[in-house]
């Protein structure tokens, strides 16, 4: 067992020794309490396996269904942080404790009112609803229980809910709030629904593989033959807890051979640097091709999350010719509620999988890569793969009238990326010079495509993104449009207004989504933008007086494409 594992847990518990054992004894002193009034319904569980990443919190639901909900201090200290974002988060609140400590809270609907009026001030300052404000220990003290903000829906929420976060104040890595006092019940034991066994030849080159549904495999006597030399498996397992219907994650698997631990993993703490390696935690090529979520057994090599407890052999275990061996696989809830499978693998005979010979080139985890294009490059810096690639460069015609190069990529290109890879591609086409500030670095959709941005360097349109897909380079010259929703000319019982603003082409990666300016009667005023449904909002404020009132709205791409909207309302 690593050393890591027994570090955790003297980071969390105290010991005194009795004899010659050692008890636990209570745990850290730093305790949290719940963030709401109501029972905790949980609807996503800490570390539980989300899209390009592990879950950083859990989530609570609303109790009224649609928000609004009290949000509390879990601990007392003080405010460090608000941040508002139209993606992400939302609006959060970072409250700093002092034992090393920080609690995060997201997907508000509201703050507090006078932490509400403290963020507007500085949004009508500096004339942006995006915004960080950081803050110091006398600024916003909070004692346990204090109410700081409401429930809500905002940034890329999917419907109303509490996102709660703990981190260590001094670095990145976030802990479970569930093994700091959070009172969570439950008592249902995770699901295990179905196992993946591998097979691996000498080489660790996969072999084989086989997927199995749990209820079939809990038989002493089924015996399942593993074409290849070592074996390792994958686990399809989810859990619930007490007062909740949704499934959420697992928080431990451990795979014992011939009763040894071989494999060991638990969502303890992790970095959120590292927390893409999700990716190369799970099956990936199973989760494209929609056969589920298998969290691997073992571990691949440019995987660096430390998440693994125990790790015989990189979690693969070698068969010896003509032994049955003793298979035991465990999943575990936060609340060590527990299931297992067991079964007996053979190894048998099988033959090397053959290499596709049309993927002639290498992608490596560990190096730098450059690959080369007529119309450009990419550069995939050491350590944005977690195992080496075959590939071939592709290129292909991009018809599109907009379009000023072909599409170039590296086939297969579904590998997972752990960071982002820089795409400099040149026109092939002659342009005006005037073209140059609208063209942007396209990356292919289906029979679709979105914008990542692009800055011309030294002849080159640059860009980054993470994705081993197909790039080209595109002009757009088409501003946002805006649509009123809720808006009509007699706006006198009306506490707000909002329209839709929408772009033609969608912006991922460093391109920036679509903003909008407002000026009443000639002033700055405050929009709230919501980017999953795209929509601007005003909430009135008491000082508008009654009578005619004009308002312009300015919409601007990543390409600085403009147009303005003018109406004039009756408050």
């Amino acid at each position: 067992m690593r050393r890591i594992f027994w570090t955790l847990l003297l980071m969390s518990f105290s010991f005194k020794e009795v004899g010659n054992d050692c008890v636990s004894t209570d745990p850290s002193p730093f305790v949290l309490s719940s963030p709401v009034r109501s029972p905790i319904s949980m609807t996503g569980s800490f570390g539980e396996l989300r899209n390009n990443h592990f879950h950083a919190g859990i989530d609570i639901r609303s109790a009224t269904g649609v928000g609004g909900d009290e949000i509390l201090a879990a601990a007392t200290g003080f405010v460090r942080k608000i941040s508002i974002s139209s993606t992400d988060y939302g609006k959060s609140i970072y409250i700093e404790h002092p034992n090393g400590y920080t609690t995060l809270y997201a997907h508000l609907e509201k703050f507090r009112p006078d932490l509400d009026a403290a963020v507007k001030t500085h949004q009508y300052k500096v004339q942006k609803f995006e915004t960080d404000i950081d803050f110091g220990p006398k600024d916003w003290p909070v004692t346990v229980g204090d109410v700081i903000g409401y429930m809500g829906n905002t940034g890329a929420s999917k419907g109303a809910h509490l996102h709660f976060e703990l981190r260590e104040t001094n670095s990145s890595e976030v802990l479970d709030p569930g093994e700091y006092g959070i009172p969570i019940q439950d008592n249902i034991a995770p699901l295990i629904r179905r196992v993946k066994l591998y097979g691996f030849d000498s080489q660790g080159n996969e072999s084989s593989s086989q997927i199995f549904y749990a209820s079939k495999l809990n038989k002493s006597t089924h015996l399942i033959s593993i074409p290849g030399d070592m074996f390792s498996l994958g686990v399809d397992a989810l859990d619930r807890s007490n007062n909740s219907w949704n499934w959420t994650g697992v928080k431990s698997i451990e795979m014992k051979v011939d009763g040894i631990v071989v494999y060991q993993f638990s969502t303890d703490r992790w970095s959120l640097e590292d927390t893409r390696c999700i990716n190369a935690h799970i099956d990936y090529p199973s989760k494209l091709n929609a056969q589920g979520q298998f969290q691997r057994c073992f571990k691949l090599k440019g995987n660096h999350i430390g998440l693994y407890k125990v790790l015989q052999n990189e979690g693969t275990f070698l068969m010896a010719d003509g032994f049955d061996h003793n298979v035991s696989l465990t999943v575990k809830d936060s609340r060590h509620n527990e299931s297992s499978v067991h079964f007996l693998v053979r190894k048998v005979p099988y033959s090397e999988r053959s290499k596709n010979v049309d993927l002639d080139q290498v992608l490596h985890y560990d190096t730098d890569n450059l690959v080369q294009f007529q119309s450009g490059y990419f550069h995939i810096p050491a350590g944005s793969l977690y195992d080496n690639s075959y590939y071939r460069s592709d290129s292909f015609i991009n018809s599109s009238s907009m379009a000023l190069c072909n599409w170039i990529g590296c086939y297969p290109g579904k590998d997972p990326l752990h960071g982002e890879i820089e795409i400099a591609l040149r026109p092939t086409r002659q342009m005006d010079p005037g073209e140059l500030d609208k063209c942007f670095v396209a990356v292919k959709r289906g029979s679709n495509y979105v914008s990542c941005g692009g800055k011309w360097v030294d002849g080159y349109l640059k860009s980054t993104y993470k994705s081993l897909g197909y790039y080209s380079i595109m002009m757009d010259t088409v501003a946002p449009r805006i649509a009123p929703i809720a808006y009509k000319s007699n706006m006198r019982n009306n506490k707000y207004m909002s329209f839709r603003i929408q772009d033609n082409i969608p912006a991922l990666g460093s391109a920036e989504h679509p903003r909008c300016d407002a000026y009443l009667d000639g002033q700055w005023i405050l929009m709230e933008y919501d980017a999953k449904n795209h929509l601007i909002k005003h909430q009135f404020e008491d000082w508008l007086s009654p009578g005619k009132h004009e308002l312009i709205l300015v919409a601007t791409d990543d390409r600085q494409n403009s147009r303005s909207y003018a109406y004039n309302f009756i408050r």
